[in-house]
């Protein structure tokens, strides 16, 4: 694998990973939850998103804090 195959790779996995954050806060988790999920700080996810997108993410109905526990 090249450099610019490796470089490629990360970002593409970064791109992923991304996704995978926006469809938890869609579902009703918790920045926070998601945060700690990932072993980093809620800062870092912050910056990790795009600016006040956490605010627009919809959320879909009825989401019980039950189903949300396990994250």
């Amino acid at each position: 694998m090249t450099n610019d195959d490796s470089k490629a790779l990360i970002e593409e996995m970064q791109g992923v990973k991304k996704l995978l954050m926006l469809q938890l806060l869609a579902m009703g988790y918790k920045q926070k939850h998601i945060a700690a999920a990932l072993g980093v700080s809620d800062a870092t996810l912050s910056r990790m998103l795009p600016k006040g997108i956490s605010k627009d993410v919809p959320k879909k109905p009825n989401m019980g804090s039950a189903e949300n526990a396990d994250l």
